[in-house]
């Protein structure tokens, strides 16, 4: 008997191959950013990358990039605007002064799956399946009152004096 007899050899393993984790279907999910980095981008212009864990490591992390120091103010507001949404749910109520304070911080992203046609290094037309993010906000707190609990029917003790 042959040592690999009994074993399939599959073809075309480019078709079959995994690249990892998949994206993330539509829906809302908790998020962890692992990579916040200030850098240069090949225009020349300062760009804050980040990068975020999507549902504990669950789904393909998510990139985004925000262009808060572009030359048009159009697209300077934009990432402005988002990138102060992120700052918020994060916790701080101003900017830190180091991209890297963002590391480690959650938040909820809703996101939404969209395909993306690309070509590959021998120029093939590929499609894959890509996040968007529609919204990010502060992950509820452990500490927040819950809604029976804020009732005016809640008992109250009295105080011990």
């Amino acid at each position: 008997m042959a040592d690999f007899e009994d074993v399939a050899f599959i073809e075309n393993l480019e078709e079959n191959m995994s690249s990892g984790p998949e994206v993330a279907p539509d829906g809302e999910y908790n998020c962890k950013i692992v990579e916040s980095t200030k850098y240069k981008s090949k225009a020349g212009n300062y760009t804050v990358k980040m990068t975020f864990q999507i549902d504990g490591g669950k789904y393909k992390d998510h990139s985004e990039y925000y262009n808060l120091w572009h030359p048009n103010e159009n697209t300077r507001s934009i990432s402005n605007q988002i990138f102060t949404r992120i700052t918020k749910a994060v916790g701080f109520k101003k900017y830190p002064s180091d991209a890297n304070y963002f590391v480690g911080k959650e938040l909820t992203l809703g996101l939404k799956t969209f395909e993306e046609g690309w070509k590959d290094s021998e120029g093939n037309e590929r499609i894959s399946n890509r996040n968007k993010v529609r919204y990010y906000k502060a992950n509820p707190s452990e500490f927040a009152i819950k809604e029976e609990e804020s009732s005016s029917e809640a008992k109250v003790s009295p105080p011990p004096f």
